[in-house]
């Protein structure tokens, strides 16, 4: 028998936005280790090496992987919905959201409405661009949304230090006009 459940809107979207929230962490902090296990040398030269083919990326190649890959690290992305058991809807939701956040990664583009320019732990097409422009085990950068556990771990250092020497350069062409 269907069961029809009667809720109060401003609940349901309180519970949805944290659940989303929640995945979106929850995801990050798998994803970073699952990523970073793929760049170890047999498994990035085996398995992870298929995706890094392309070193300037673009919206497609965020789902070209070795299907191993996909299996792995398609389990950062389903844990949160496997603990909390969403509604269907949220369950919808948090997919778009998912793969809309991993083209816009890979997009190769800084669009002026990318949440990077509003949240300073979100990485983006620049973050994301930068692993992709380093072969190897040696990239950094592993975080697929938020970039809170690179900086931790340290497995940003080079991106900040470009990044730092692109801002002295703008700021310097700024100086000399």
């Amino acid at each position: 028998m269907l069961k029809i459940y009667h809720f109060h809107p401003g609940i349901f979207r309180k519970v949805v936005l944290s659940q989303i929230i929640f995945y979106f962490i929850l995801e990050d902090f798998v994803f970073y280790w699952g990523h970073r296990i793929l760049h170890t040398k047999w498994l990035y030269k085996h398995v992870h090496s298929v995706h890094h083919e392309y070193a300037t990326p673009f919206g497609l190649t965020s789902e070209y992987a070795h299907p191993a890959e996909i299996l792995f690290l398609g389990f950062a992305t389903i844990i949160g919905p496997a603990i909390t058991g969403p509604h269907l809807i949220t369950l919808w939701l948090w997919m778009v959201l998912r793969v809309l956040e991993t083209v816009e990664a890979h997009c190769g583009y800084h669009f002026p409405w990318s949440l990077s320019n509003f949240l300073p732990v979100y990485g983006g097409a620049d973050f994301h661009d930068y692993h992709h422009r380093l072969l190897y085990t040696k990239s950094g950068n592993y975080s697929s949304t938020f970039v809170y556990m690179d900086w931790i771990f340290g497995t940003d250092k080079g991106y900040r230090k470009l990044k730092a020497l692109k801002c002295d350069r703008v700021e310097d062409d700024g100086k000399q006009t």
